[in-house]
């Protein structure tokens, strides 16, 4: 049986559109035959119960006890995170090399993948790194020729998107050795159901970290000047839920949900109008974009980032992101509501073909080549 060892910072119960796509990579390779391990950290972001080990068949979760509270502090100072996030994976994946014996090493980030290079060139393995986000690296100095070892001793090194591919190019790798990949979802879980009643109100949800790089401070202004028969719902937890529970006190249009299991988001996006991603940083691709759609629900996106290649607009629309430019968006789609179904009706075949388990390939084609 082939073997996989999976380095990443973060992974579920941790909550994130990375960690959910880790575990949908897990299920897709231990379905296809793979017995896999995953080396990761406690959850840092998330307030969760949690397994230090967790063993099922085919696969071996270990995490590493690690002191919280410090990775949202940590985001500005690129240095710092890594050195605070390096530590734990570099020192436990020898161990885990010599007993899991993988033909393979799959790092995600930039810390995961300067462990998996070194060791891999200690132990003789395969290394390919992931990158999930846009890092828009300095143009010089010795952190970029840094990254730029960690990525050129890499066998293959994918990006989740067009821009990433780029960035990465950008520090000297050749060509030959970078890909893009696709996140997928599961389109039985992710779906539209019909018999689901709407709410009353016209519903914009919002779904994802309650981080200022998300447009939370953006999206609470625009609120401001909403209609008050427009109502937002916001799923997630994060550093600014204290400043949403303080404005839901004043504009009781706005809903703070919290966090919800994966099996519960569909009926959120089944009951909504429309997805506001206002993302104000280089967002890596938008993992709730392509649940939306796939639940039959049409998107207003950040013109940043990957967000432009998760979606068109036959299934919503893209924005510069501002309070105003935010609120014409949502007005426009609540007083022209034939033109929402329209999306709406797209929405479903655009996330299946797009989005299906059929991504996954090309990853496992790397491990085999």
């Amino acid at each position: 049986m082939s073997k996989v060892l999976q380095l990443t910072a973060h992974f579920p119960p941790n909550v994130g559109g990375v960690e959910t796509h880790l575990d949908d990579l897990v299920k897709v390779l231990i379905k296809r035959g793979w017995e896999v391990t995953v080396l990761t950290y406690q959850p840092l972001t998330t307030k969760v119960d949690w397994k230090m080990i967790e063993k099922k068949r085919h696969l071996l979760i270990f995490r590493i006890f690690w002191i919280k509270g410090f990775f949202y502090k940590l985001v500005k100072y690129p240095l710092l995170e890594f050195l605070y996030l390096l530590p734990g994976l570099f020192f436990l994946s020898p161990l885990f090399i010599l007993v899991r014996n993988p033909q393979v090493i799959h790092a995600h980030g930039l810390v995961a993948g300067f462990a998996a290079v070194f060791w891999g060139k200690v132990f003789d393995k395969k290394v390919i790194i992931s990158t999930h986000s846009i890092y828009s690296f300095p143009k010089n100095g010795l952190y970029r020729y840094f990254v730029s070892w960690i990525f050129k001793n890499a066998s293959l090194c994918f990006g989740l998107s067009k821009q990433a591919v780029e960035e990465i190019k950008s520090l000297g790798i050749p060509s030959e050795k970078v890909d893009n990949f696709t996140y997928w979802i599961d389109l039985k879980k992710f779906h539209t159901i019909k018999q689901l009643r709407r709410n009353k109100r016209f519903t914009v949800l919002f779904v994802g970290r309650l981080v200022a790089e998300k447009g939370i401070n953006e999206l609470l202004e625009s609120v401001k000047s909403w209609k008050r028969e427009i109502n937002l719902k916001i799923v997630g937890s994060g550093p600014l839920e204290g400043k949403i529970k303080e404005f839901t006190q004043k504009y009781k249009n706005v809903e703070l949900v919290g966090v919800l299991d994966q099996d519960k988001l569909p009926i959120y996006y089944g009951k909504s109008d429309i997805l506001i991603v206002p993302s104000v940083s280089e967002e890596g691709f938008g993992r709730v974009i392509l649940e939306s759609l796939a639940c039959g629900l049409p998107v207003i996106g950040s013109n940043r980032g990957a967000v432009p290649e998760a979606m068109d607009d036959s299934v919503g629309r893209l924005i510069d992101v501002s309070p105003e430019n935010i609120r014409t968006a949502v007005e426009y789609f609540y007083t022209h509501r034939d033109e929402l179904r329209r999306m709406a009706k797209n929405c479903r075949k655009f996330a299946e073909r797009r989005y299906s388990e059929k991504n996954a390939e090309k990853i496992i084609r790397a491990y085999q080549e």
